[in-house]
């Protein structure tokens, strides 16, 4: 073989070997990898970014702003499109509102991707300043960020959102499937030249808007609500505070409060305690504001009558080897059982508890609502604590009848006392109202539950007279309004501690409703821990006064006090419904007259009259015309008093 000839052999086997070698490589490019470098390919060339949709609102009952989403801008960066990413990262810095730090940037900026996020949801203020900078490499996306106009107002009812939009307390959490909407999707391309296109995020790859919210909450009456409970732990020094305002006829949450707050707009600057909304995720011992339950079990059981005389053991009762005492010292001896709610006797209650029994007592504790939930719209609401019967000690009736050995949320006492504004009828609290979509078309009406009656009418009229002499001339004067009669109960509860009580810490409480005979409001003050003083009365009646006086003005409720009233009291402590030796120990032997009851509204008289130990029999309707037998008359022995009712003109 010539010279030629084998060149010609070696030229035409190397190219046979790169011809092998080149079709090997298409081989692996094309088909044996070709899904791996497809993929790296789109890495580096496109990205699918997630578009959030615009945030549902959260409204008042009268359509203000609670929570809106507001339009921003998210700052991201291609590290691969960026010359100097040491002085980028310097740039950035200079702009504090960012939040981040020169070593942060570098890191994000560090990688081979193509993609890294700078900065989310940023207020489009400050990314302006950002764009001024005119960076290579650094990219803005339009979203939109999640403010609270109204700052640390409702904070605990309304929540937060994260910086994903994700609700993650209150109502933002609870109703979040509604208000979230539904996310888009838009695509990232690069070019060869490193240009940026944002492309997509249309038909079925658009975000949709979420709905919004309607709460029951009024933001003046909150405002109002939250403004005095601040005023009164900072007055008293206390570990915190809770409100509750609310309309007894549907159950609709005026306003609810927590004290310690936050600001949603920044809750992260806070700590998570202060998140919490202690109206329905904190349980405390509710202490003498629970006798409204222990006394509506012994009225409705017919244990015990308002003028009824018990012995309240000069302050000092023994049950199962351990002494109950009357709060502050008191000592009291033979007073009538509206006595012992005015005077807010512990040993009063006590032989009321006692008389009731387990089983019974149980059963009114169980229906007033105690120990579940009560389905309100907020997340982390708390059942309490009611143990069962067969868990109870031999000392339990005694405590559970003034308000110890029962763990109970704010909300559940305030729906209580709301049971007995409403006539003995249970209402289950709501703080949601509708669901509306952009339209303002209703997509959601949460349900109401039907109310319930858990007590007679004639057991809340004798109820609510008890309640207003407990304000009038009792423990809870500190609460009472001079154009408006107030019912409620103070509570003064020692906390518990392991092995006990505490001898100094406190939790002060007053309940009531108003007016008393036509209630608009039922309000619930709560004061944790307070300084210098631990009484209801001193501490947690005033707020009430502040709360009602201010919202009765602001809803343009008339005076409810008639020109002519008639003081129970008198008449209570002179007629008993019990025979012989009671009504001489109360009347002194002496036969009480007819009480006048015209002027009075139907409301008023029948229970002024059920709780003077009458009989009563009604006719028509509006305010007292006429009665049988007259104002003065000696009481009839059938205590039968005939009322006829009439309409006045307005």
């Amino acid at each position: 073989m010539t010279t030629p000839q084998r060149r010609l052999l070696q030229l035409f086997a190397f190219l046979s070997v790169w011809t092998l070698v080149v079709v090997g490589r298409l081989l692996q490019v094309q088909i044996l990898r070709h899904d791996d470098y497809v993929a790296r390919a789109q890495r580096q060339q496109e990205r699918t970014l997630t578009l959030s949709p615009v945030r549902g609102s959260i409204l008042d009952v009268h359509n203000r702003v609670l929570a809106e989403s507001v339009a921003a801008e998210s700052i991201y960066a291609d590290p691969q499109a960026i010359v100097d990413r040491r002085a980028t990262a310097k740039a950035l810095v200079t702009i504090k509102e960012l939040g981040v730090t020169a070593s942060d940037i570098q890191e994000k900026l560090g990688g081979d991707g193509g993609f890294a996020w700078i900065a989310r949801q940023v207020p489009l203020e400050i990314s302006a300043r950002v764009r001024a900078l005119r960076l290579p490499g650094i990219y803005f996306l339009d979203e939109h960020r999640r403010a609270y106009p109204r700052g640390m107002l409702a904070a605990n009812v309304i929540g937060y959102v994260g910086v994903d939009g994700a609700g993650l307390g209150g109502i933002e959490h609870s109703y979040d499937s509604y208000v979230r909407g539904r996310p888009g999707r838009v695509t990232l391309l690069r070019d060869a030249r490193r240009g940026v296109y944002l492309v997509g995020g249309e038909g079925a790859n658009r975000a949709i808007d979420g709905n919004h919210v309607v709460l029951t909450i009024d933001a003046v009456v909150q405002f109002i609500a939250e403004r005095a409970l601040a005023k009164a732990v900072n007055r008293w020094q206390a570990a915190g505070g809770s409100v509750i305002v609310l309309d007894p006829s549907d159950g609709a949450v005026l306003a609810m409060a927590s004290v310690p707050s936050f600001d949603p707009n920044r809750f992260r600057d806070f700590p998570p305690e202060r998140w919490r909304n202690r109206n329905v995720q904190d349980i405390y011992e509710p202490g003498s504001t629970f006798k409204i339950v222990t006394a509506a079990a012994g009225l409705e059981e017919g244990i015990v009558t308002p003028s009824e005389v018990i012995n309240c053991g000069d302050g000092v009762i023994r049950i199962a080897n351990n002494d109950i005492h009357e709060a502050g010292g008191s000592r009291y001896g033979f007073i009538t059982f509206e006595d012992v709610m005015v005077h807010s006797s512990n040993v009063g209650a006590v032989r009321v508890g006692l008389a009731l029994g387990q089983g019974r007592f149980f059963r009114y504790i169980r229906r007033f609502g105690f120990g579940d939930r009560t389905g309100i719209q907020l997340p982390g609401e708390t059942p309490g604590l009611v143990r069962r019967t067969e868990r109870w000690s031999q000392l339990s009736n005694a405590s559970i009848a003034i308000g110890q050995e029962v763990g109970v949320t704010p909300l559940q006492i305030a729906a209580a006392t709301g049971a007995v504004a409403n006539g003995g009828i249970r209402v289950v609290p709501r703080i949601v109202d509708r669901v509306e979509n952009t339209k303002g078309e209703i997509v959601y009406r949460p349900p109401r539950p039907e109310p319930m009656r858990i007590i007679s009418e004639k057991t809340a009229a004798v109820l609510n007279e008890i309640l207003k002499a407990a304000v009038s001339r009792g423990t809870g004067v500190g609460a009472g309004l001079p154009e408006h009669v107030v019912a409620g109960k103070t509570g003064t509860a020692q906390k518990a501690i392991r092995g006990g009580y505490s001898p100094d810490r406190f939790i002060s409480s007053f309940a009531g409703y108003v007016p008393a005979d036509r209630p608009r409001l039922v309000i619930l003050v709560v004061i944790d821990e307070p300084k210098d003083d631990q009484y209801g009365g001193t501490v947690a009646a005033p707020v009430f006064k502040d709360i009602a006086e201010a919202t009765l003005r602001y809803f343009g409720v008339p005076p409810s006090i008639p020109a002519r009233t008639m003081d129970i009291g008198s008449s209570l402590a002179a007629i008993s419904q019990e025979s012989g030796s009671d009504e001489r120990a109360l009347s002194g032997g002496r036969r009480a007259g007819v009480p006048d009851l015209r002027g009075l509204d139907a409301r008023a008289a029948v229970a002024s009259a059920t709780a003077a130990g009458f009989r009563v029999r009604a006719l028509g309707s509006g305010v007292v015309q006429s009665q049988l037998p007259l104002p003065g008359d000696v009481l009839p022995e059938n205590r039968l008093l005939t009322l006829r009712f009439a309409e006045v003109a307005r």
